[in-house]
């Protein structure tokens, strides 16, 4: 589904008003200049329920003259180049100004009368480059304080992740990183989850949210305390060490 497309807002259950929603947003940016182009998000009730999906294209670079170039020479954008020129001249994605994204997600605590926790896996990325993103365009912040954050990685790594079972199928399928370490990225932790050693990201905005989202989930579904704090550096996280430590 493209940008702004939405099922009903179910702002109540029983007769009482929804606490909290869960955005599972993730941004694709030319990484060279730390510019966000794609940006997405599912927006998700606390039983995993899906109330909307939304993307959009960043139009200061999308119809820039330069944009098409500038994404096609960006070092990790390069092989994704055609995906997103498809998406450009058949109009497969909403292409808006960064001001109208940022708004888009502000208003989605009022539509549910509820909190937004904005959950993404390497939060402190999508968060620092948004906000950063904001104020060069706008001269304000992407989130206000009235959203919380949640790093789907922290959640992952101290649930999913540190378990011997975890470990020795990273091991035994060669997940490791060149330092010998079990690799935590989100597409290998996809990856087990379904089983499937081969599974590779699609590194599109809303296509990597709906992996994301099934990561929260099943990480929250382990009812332990989760911890809020961003997991990065990864190497100066606890629960990162704790995972190596099955090895």
């Amino acid at each position: 589904m493209s940008g702004g497309e939405k099922t009903p807002p179910s702002g109540t259950k029983g007769g009482s008003i929804m606490r909290k929603v869960f955005a599972v947003l993730d941004i694709e940016t030319i990484t060279d200049a730390r510019l966000a182009f794609d940006v997405a998000w599912i927006v998700l009730d606390s039983h995993g329920t899906v109330l909307e999906r939304y993307n959009a294209l960043v139009s200061e670079i999308a119809d820039a003259p330069f944009g098409t170039t500038l994404i096609s020479r960006d070092s990790f954008m390069r092989n994704k180049s055609d995906f997103y020129r498809d998406a450009l001249v058949f109009h497969g994605i909403d292409v808006k100004p960064f001001a109208e994204i940022a708004a888009d997600f502000a208003a989605i605590s009022d539509r549910y009368r509820a909190t937004t926790v904005m959950c993404a896996y390497n939060a402190r990325f999508d968060y620092s480059v948004l906000n950063d993103n904001a104020n060069m365009y706008f001269g304000n912040d992407f989130f206000n304080e009235n959203v919380e954050i949640v790093d789907i990685m922290t959640m992952a790594l101290a649930t999913i992740c540190d378990t011997n079972k975890y470990v020795r199928w990273c091991m035994v399928n060669n997940l490791m990183t060149d330092k010998g370490n079990v690799k935590t990225n989100a597409e290998t932790v996809y990856a087990y989850l379904m089983r499937d050693k081969d599974y590779t990201e699609a590194h599109h905005a809303l296509a990597d949210c709906e992996i994301e989202a099934e990561i929260y989930f099943k990480a929250r579904a382990r009812k332990q305390k989760h911890h809020k704090q961003f997991a990065w550096p990864v190497f100066s996280c606890k629960e990162w060490h704790k995972v190596q430590s099955h090895k």
